[in-house]
Protein backbone atom coordinates (compact mmCIF):
# COMPACT_ATOMS: atom_id res chain seq x y z
CA UNK A 1 0.00 0.00 0.00
CA UNK A 2 1.31 3.11 -0.70
CA UNK A 3 1.89 5.44 2.05
CA UNK A 4 0.32 9.20 1.20
CA UNK A 5 0.27 12.24 3.09
CA UNK A 6 -1.62 15.75 2.94
CA UNK A 7 -0.59 19.08 2.02
CA UNK A 8 -2.58 22.43 2.68
CA UNK A 9 -1.99 24.61 -0.09
CA UNK A 10 -3.08 28.38 0.09
CA UNK A 11 -3.37 29.77 -3.29
CA UNK A 12 -5.31 32.92 -5.17
CA UNK A 13 -6.99 31.89 -7.73
CA UNK A 14 -9.41 28.79 -8.11
CA UNK A 15 -7.81 28.74 -11.61
CA UNK A 16 -4.95 27.14 -9.90
CA UNK A 17 -7.47 23.74 -8.75
CA UNK A 18 -6.54 21.86 -12.09
CA UNK A 19 -3.16 22.36 -11.34
CA UNK A 20 -3.43 20.22 -8.34
CA UNK A 21 -5.03 18.15 -9.39
CA UNK A 22 -2.88 16.95 -11.88
CA UNK A 23 -0.60 16.85 -9.07
CA UNK A 24 -1.84 14.74 -6.08
CA UNK A 25 -5.18 13.83 -4.71
CA UNK A 26 -7.29 16.76 -4.42
CA UNK A 27 -9.50 16.19 -1.49
CA UNK A 28 -11.29 19.33 -0.28
CA UNK A 29 -10.86 22.97 -1.10
CA UNK A 30 -12.54 25.98 0.30
CA UNK A 31 -13.95 28.54 -1.89
CA UNK A 32 -13.94 31.71 0.60
CA UNK A 33 -10.74 30.74 2.58
CA UNK A 34 -8.53 29.85 -0.73
CA UNK A 35 -6.74 26.47 0.53
CA UNK A 36 -7.01 23.43 -0.90
CA UNK A 37 -5.97 19.57 0.99
CA UNK A 38 -4.34 18.19 -1.56
CA UNK A 39 -2.93 13.89 -0.85
CA UNK A 40 0.28 13.01 -2.20
CA UNK A 41 3.00 9.72 -2.08
CA UNK A 42 5.71 10.30 0.97
CA UNK A 43 8.65 9.56 -1.34
CA UNK A 44 7.41 12.26 -3.28
CA UNK A 45 6.36 14.80 -0.98
CA UNK A 46 9.36 17.31 -1.09
CA UNK A 47 9.64 17.56 -4.95
CA UNK A 48 5.94 18.25 -5.39
CA UNK A 49 6.18 20.78 -2.35
CA UNK A 50 8.92 22.47 -4.08
CA UNK A 51 6.66 22.17 -7.60
CA UNK A 52 3.76 23.42 -5.93
CA UNK A 53 5.82 26.66 -4.38
CA UNK A 54 7.13 27.86 -7.86
CA UNK A 55 3.34 27.80 -9.46
CA UNK A 56 2.24 31.16 -10.30
CA UNK A 57 -0.77 32.08 -7.72
CA UNK A 58 0.60 29.55 -4.58
CA UNK A 59 0.89 31.75 -1.65
CA UNK A 60 2.06 28.87 1.12
CA UNK A 61 2.02 25.33 1.06
CA UNK A 62 2.72 23.60 4.32
CA UNK A 63 2.40 20.17 5.67
CA UNK A 64 -1.32 18.85 7.55
CA UNK A 65 -0.25 17.80 11.17
CA UNK A 66 -4.16 16.13 10.94
CA UNK A 67 -2.99 12.79 11.03
CA UNK A 68 0.55 13.50 13.38
CA UNK A 69 0.29 12.67 17.06
CA UNK A 70 -0.19 16.32 17.77
CA UNK A 71 -3.87 16.90 17.76
CA UNK A 72 -4.22 13.19 19.42
CA UNK A 73 -5.97 14.24 22.54
CA UNK A 74 -6.08 11.41 25.88
CA UNK A 75 -9.25 11.47 27.08
CA UNK A 76 -9.26 10.71 30.82
CA UNK A 77 -13.08 9.32 31.30
CA UNK A 78 -13.78 8.66 34.98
Amino acid sequence: MIEREPLVVYYRSPKLLKLLRKMGNLTYYHKKRHYAIVYVDTDKKETIMKDMRNLRGVKYVDESYLDKDMYQFDIDVQ
